[in-house]
């Protein structure tokens, strides 16, 4: 919790820097400083206050400041009026709200219904010759099966391993990273989680007058491939776990010994089913596919890749993904244990409460970006790259951004926020009538946002990784530093850098599996 004084000293720098900024419209300045500022406020701000929606909110009224030559109640009422209000208009903007909230609440009553301990209980029930790799491997696997959130994934994996940890002579460090490794980048290349309405509305507020064809969900999809770093990430978890690679600090790590209460597994809990968890998840991810198609699809037979292709390319993506989520949650519900349903309602409100934190730092982002289009901020910015910047490293240069915001704040959310709405649209008027690489530049903003959620001192997932597998956070982030290093380095090195020398995202992506492969081999080859 916040010192008073902590809060006093942030409202105070919040205070100063808005002052400032009514200097700034005040004077004749040049049109960097009107261009930049706000976005100097805002990141200033979350440095500080790691208050991502503080920062948002002071980056769009310097902004409006600016816009109105000083005068403050203009620049409140255009605030609100122009830019507030007018963000949440629109079936994308609804539909992510809603879709945000209503998947909040479809995560809280999976977690409580239990149907993913019983999975992990089944999954690490048997003997196993190696069962300190079975239980990396099955940790693993239930993370890409908690593909829904990644905070909720991290709480919940490490909740259920860190007792079966010590019982086969695990480091609760490893069971950190790897149920860190399996969060956030989970979570950001799911077509279906907590993350895609924000991700999605973000590329299409982005992209919005630049005669973009493809839809937001087609962007994201093609992406996926360009995101380097959380797709590098995963495949060094698999690499570790298949090598028993420990880097650096990880090698001193140690497997603590079991509690006399925790050698056992608890038998006194009424028994639960594995598709209390996995029906509702099939349902949701079914549901949405289906009404994808079936809602602007006609005739619906015979389905063909064009008509498919067409599908996710339309406008349905809002109504499907509410609708759709809608579904899995009733069906969540109808498969909530019988004997714990006095807990369903209040399993219900707080997953839809957590979220709504989330939503806050959406919506200021929303505000954040338009207000920087009425500034020109994009516009400016692709001159000074254009002019003085290979394009065909732009990808590479925002990862390092990204990364560099993520890892100081230590929120993805805020980078995106923060980074999207700049670095999508400066691309776009430097690239004119050719944007191939815009779902590279699209996947290195999520890339680098990841990378800070990954391993910052200061990511809420990486402080709930190491709290639910009963390690400080300080040790978790030191035996992580080294793994989450070397995927950033193959990512930029190997996938940015190759994309700019022109190499297709396969090639690049089989080429950093190979050197992590063979440097994983190296380092663990037997004297």
């Amino acid at each position: 919790m916040k010192s008073p004084s902590y809060k006093f000293s942030s409202g105070l720098l919040v205070t100063v820097l808005i002052l400032v900024s009514w200097g700034v419209s005040m004077c004749s300045l040049p049109s960097t400083w009107v261009v930049l500022w706000p976005a100097c406020v805002a990141l200033g701000t979350i440095l500080f206050t790691r208050q991502a929606v503080l920062g948002l909110f002071a980056g769009s009224l310097s902004g409006c400041l600016l816009i109105d030559h000083g005068n403050i109640g203009a620049a409140i009422t255009s605030l609100t009026e122009d830019h507030f209000f007018a963000s949440m208009q629109g079936p994308w903007r609804v539909g992510a709200i809603l879709f945000t909230l209503i998947l909040g609440a479809f995560t809280v009553v999976i977690e409580k219904g239990g149907g993913f301990e019983v999975l992990a209980r089944k999954l690490l029930g048997s003997e196993n010759e190696n069962p300190q790799r079975r239980l990396e491997a099955s940790t693993g696997v239930l993370g890409i099966l908690c593909f829904f959130d990644g905070l909720a994934n991290s709480l919940l994996l490490g909740r259920i391993t860190q007792p079966l940890a010590d019982r086969v002579g695990v480091a609760r460090a490893k069971m950190a990273y790897i149920v860190d490794s399996t969060s956030s980048s989970i979570a950001c290349i799911a077509f279906i989680s907590t993350w895609i309405a924000t991700q999605l509305s973000l590329i299409q507020q982005a992209t919005e007058g630049y005669g973009i064809t493809a839809s937001a969900y087609s962007l994201f999809f093609a992406s996926i491939s360009q995101n380097f770093y959380c797709l590098f990430t995963l495949i060094l978890m698999v690499i570790v776990i298949w090598r028993r690679w420990d880097i650096g600090p990880m090698k001193h790590a140690k497997a603590c010994k079991p509690a006399a209460s925790e050698r056992q597994l608890p038998s006194d809990q009424p028994p639960a089913s594995i598709w209390i968890a996995l029906a509702p998840i099939l349902i949701l991810a079914i549901s949405i596919l289906c009404l994808f198609y079936l809602w602007d699809t006609h005739p619906l037979l015979p389905i063909t890749g064009e008509k498919l292709s067409a599908a996710f390319s339309g406008k349905a993506g809002p109504y499907a993904l509410t609708i759709g989520s809608m579904i899995g949650l009733l069906a969540a519900c109808l498969l909530f244990p019988a004997s714990s349903k006095s807990k369903l309602s209040s399993a219900v409100t707080q997953g839809a409460a957590s979220m709504l934190s989330p939503l806050f730092i959406l919506i200021m982002a929303w505000t954040f970006g338009s207000v920087l289009s009425e500034l020109h901020t994009a516009q400016w910015l692709a001159d000074q790259i254009g002019s003085s910047f290979s394009l065909a490293y732009f990808p590479a240069a925002i990862f390092i951004t990204g990364a560099a915001i993520s890892f100081i704040t230590g929120s993805s959310w805020g980078t995106m926020a923060l980074l999207m709405p700049i670095a999508l649209p400066s691309y776009l008027e430097i690239a004119g009538d050719n944007p191939h690489l815009l779902p590279a530049v699209i996947g290195a903003v999520f890339s680098g946002a990841v990378f800070g959620d990954h391993c910052s001192p200061f990511s809420d997932t990486t402080i709930v990784s190491a709290f639910s597998c009963g390690v400080s956070a300080r040790e978790h982030v030191i035996t992580q530093l080294p793994y989450a290093g070397l995927a950033a380095a193959v990512s930029l090195f190997i996938g940015y850098c190759g994309l700019g020398l022109g190499l297709s995202p396969a090639i690049c992506l089989i080429l950093g599996t190979v050197i992590l492969i063979g440097l994983a081999c190296f380092c663990t080859r037997r004297p």
